[in-house]
């Protein structure tokens, strides 16, 4: 059983970690890996689309009102057309601040945000509902902000981003960048939930600074204010530093305050102690070394004060900074920044304490050799330029609008080739990024029974080897680890003394053992190494670590041989059966395979490998010898005691029945279902599952109605079906003392009485929905309608 949970998992792949996990972090294709970042964008902001947007104002000075509502954000309404699809009263506004107040006030080239639900709650647009229209001011080639967040999303949260065509009351107004909003939508595609507090390094509007939708406005770049500089204990002082965009924790300014205290004032000597306990420290080494390859003067390594977002995750109670801008990127004047810039400035905390750090500093550095290597290649940046600027060649060549010429588009395309080429070798002439640092050639775990890759069961240990070489020798391997999606690694010394399941002494594998951890636990890790050289260089596997890292999955007990048995599911109901409140929800049945009641209080069903704890059998829980219980999948555990809090994907997916020790005692994994159609255990409770036509809270083995289980039970039919008032039941023989029963679609008995064999049973008190007759071991199921 343990065995078939981890190959479901991996054959299921994105199907089954769709429900577990953010959408930008996925398992390898081997299963192997847990990565963040880097996969193609698809949907509304897919790049190798160009998206063709109509607005329509039915004012005719609308562009009256968009100029005089720019400084207080007033949106007009406009009817919005992509792809032939309709929007109806969006609300538009002017956004930027740069981009709106130093481009020629004569051009109409401005830039746009859209909010579609800026009337009708729940518009959206392939699941996005505020769009950004970005007029390229600063950026002749209109490749900027599109080429840099194609690059590193592979390496740190990005906003989404292709073209965009617009057209303005019939009038062609342009190609415009169109950039994925970085609101609680961005946030729940990298994070586990967007429950924490979101701001932005920004004057909040109306307070001097903050200009529509953009650019800051704060007294200085650099100034110590917003750069999460401690500005004191009172809260109100950073309130006038940071726009808390969103937060659904308590007192979240106390929580910036808190984080920017402990960057600030903890003693040089406790800070790799104290600072991850607030900062997710290895994802800002890694924004930092993003913004330093690209030289972005447009966000925390130049500016410090405005034009970057801060996030606090709940999960872990860590800050981590998020980039925003990159129309500005790569600037020829740029191209010698210092791998260390701004660093000696006590301004920027993050650069100014992170990188005094020595073993940071030199993380630091092993994450910008990889963003060189992985996204500074002028052969392949070179061929993405190219690709896009191809892509738009003819529609900036027609833009009536645009800023620039179409001479300096073709121009400004060189330039950002000659930026890359130039930075690449530029950083990589620098001593300390030149370090050489060690290969870490290959990593594996292996359980207790020694077989590599192959998950352990609940509290067993396993075995972690490293083949590590180095020409300036070998100061440590470390393996770090973890258990969960997110939050701090462990550190444990690795060796290569043949002691710990590493082979022969000085072979050049290193090992080290991962404690055990519990049933359907996610444990991460990665490894380090560190050259004997006088820098002490460092470097990972994975390279990406510590947001690409080895994953398993720890599995489940065995379970106790329970009788009680997934029986049947139904994963897209359109009309079948409907819950109390006479809804058509996903549902599961269970059946008990004993004579006997089963108590299931404490039982667990998850959809989720990584929480088989996910919904809890309420206490009182039963379900009857050889009956059958179901429950809603829907989302909604409020509804009732017969509702879990997760739904079916009819997509397909993993679900798991489990006993109060998560030992597992049933298992399905399902692929793609269609409407209306039950899957189901054939012959009922014991057999392979099948699609075929549903029973509800019934036996599986139904024939046009009839139960031929056993072929010599008691023929039994019940008409008319569906039933109002009344229901006939005809039974062809009748046993001494043998009930008729009815259970109601949770499989409980509503109705029991003792038949003549040619019986009208009052149904007139009874709700609309699915029942099953049961006469013996005959089952027919029963619609009532009303």
């Amino acid at each position: 059983m343990r065995v078939f949970t981890l190959c479901c998992l991996l054959a299921l792949g994105s199907t089954v970690l769709a429900q577990t996990l953010p959408q930008e972090m996925y398992l390898s294709a081997d299963g192997r890996m847990l990565l963040t970042g880097g996969k193609p964008t698809t949907g509304f902001y897919d790049s190798a689309t160009i998206r063709t947007i109509y607005l329509e104002f039915p004012q005719s000075n609308y562009w009256n009102l968009l100029t005089q509502n720019y400084a207080t954000h007033t949106r007009i309404p406009a009817t919005m057309m992509v792809d032939g699809e309709t929007y109806d009263s969006v609300g538009v506004r002017f956004r930027g601040q740069t981009s709106y107040s130093m481009a020629p006030q004569s051009s109409q080239k401005k830039s746009f945000d859209i909010d579609l639900e800026f009337v009708r709650a729940g518009q959206d647009i392939m699941g996005y509902d505020n769009l950004n229209l970005m007029n390229s001011f600063q950026d002749e080639s209109f490749l900027r902000d599109i080429f840099y967040k194609h690059q590193i999303r592979r390496h740190i949260p990005a906003a989404k981003a292709n073209f965009a065509h617009l057209f303005i009351n019939g009038q062609n107004w342009g190609l415009y960048p169109n950039i994925q909003q970085q609101n609680k939508d961005y946030l729940k595609e990298w994070f586990l939930s967007n429950d924490g507090a979101h701001w932005r390094a920004d004057r909040p509007f109306g307070t001097g600074g903050g200009g529509p939708g953009g650019g800051g406005g704060g007294p200085g770049f650099g100034n110590g204010t917003a750069a999460l500089n401690y500005l004191g204990a009172d809260t109100a002082l950073y309130q006038t530093y940071y726009t808390l965009k969103s937060s659904d924790t308590d007192d979240p300014w106390t929580l910036l305050v808190a984080t920017c205290n402990a960057l600030n004032n903890t003693p040089a000597a406790q800070l790799t102690t104290v600072l991850p306990q607030y900062l997710d420290v290895d994802r800002t080494l890694w924004f930092l070394a993003t913004e330093v390859a690209f030289s972005d003067d447009d966000s925390y390594i130049f500016k410090g004060s405005m034009d970057y977002y801060v996030y606090y995750e709940p999960e872990t109670g860590r800050i981590t900074p998020l980039e925003y801008d990159g129309n500005s990127v790569m600037a020829p004047n740029a191209a010698s920044w210092s791998p260390f810039y701004n660093q000696t400035n006590a301004n920027f905390p993050l650069l100014n304490k992170l990188l005094a750090v020595p073993e940071w500093r030199q993380r630091y550095l092993a994450h910008l050799r990889t963003v060189i290597a992985d996204e500074l290649d002028p052969t392949e940046c070179n061929v993405i330029l190219d690709n896009l600027a191809n892509q738009i060649d003819s529609l900036v060549q027609d833009d009536p609008k645009k800023l620039y010429t179409y001479a300096q588009f073709n121009s400004e395309i060189t330039v950002l080739k000659n930026f890359i080429t130039t930075r690449r070798n530029y950083l990589l002439s620098n001593t300390e990024v030149a370090q050489v640092a060690p290969a870490i050639a290959s990593a594996e775990y292996r359980n207790a029974a020694g077989a590599a890759w192959t998950a352990p069961s609940a509290d067993e240990p396993v075995s972690v080897t490293a083949a590590v070489t180095s020409t300036t020798g070998i100061s440590r391997v470390t393996l770090y680890y973890a258990s969960g999606l997110t939050g701090n690694f462990s550190a444990i010394q690795m060796f290569d003394d043949g002691l710990h399941s590493d082979g022969a002494s000085g072979d050049g594998q290193f090992g080290a053992q991962i404690p055990g951890f519990s049933a359907g636990a996610w444990v991460r890790f990665y490894v380090e190494a560190v050259s004997n050289n006088a820098a002490k260089s460092v470097s990972y596997l994975p390279l990406g670590a510590e947001h690409d890292v080895f994953v398993y999955i720890v599995a489940p007990l065995a379970g106790g041989g329970s009788p009680v048995v997934i029986n049947e599911i139904m994963a897209d109901n359109a009309t079948t059966a409907a819950d109390e409140n006479g809804t058509y929800e996903d549902w599961i049945e269970l059946y008990n395979n004993s004579s006997s009641p089963i108590d299931l209080s404490g039982f667990y069903l998850s959809d989720n490998p990584a929480n088989l704890t996910k919904w809890e059998f309420p206490q009182g829980s039963t379900i009857a010898g050889n009956g059958y219980l179901v429950i809603w999948a829907d989302e909604d555990s409020a509804d009732g005691a017969n509702h879990c809090n997760f739904k079916l994907s009819a997509a397909g997916e993993v679900l798991m029945l489990l006993d109060p020790n998560v030992a597992l005692i049933d298992e399905l994994t399902f692929g793609q279902q269609e409407e209306d159609m039950g899957y189901a255990r054939v012959p009922n409770g014991t057999g392979n599952f099948v699609i075929q036509a549903p029973t509800f809270g019934t036996n599986n083995n139904l024939v046009n109605g009839l139960d031929d289980v056993a072929g010599s039970l008691p023929a039994m039919r019940v008409y008319p079906n569906p039933a109002n008032e009344a229901v006939n039941v005809m039974i062809e023989e009748v046993m001494p003392n043998q009930p008729l029963f009815i259970y109601d679609n949770f499989g409980r008995e509503v109705l029991r009485l003792l038949p003549n064999g040619q019986d009208q049973v009052d149904t007139s008190k009874l709700p609309a929905g699915f029942y099953a007759v049961r006469y013996g071991d005959s089952v027919e199921s029963l619609v009532i309608n009303r």
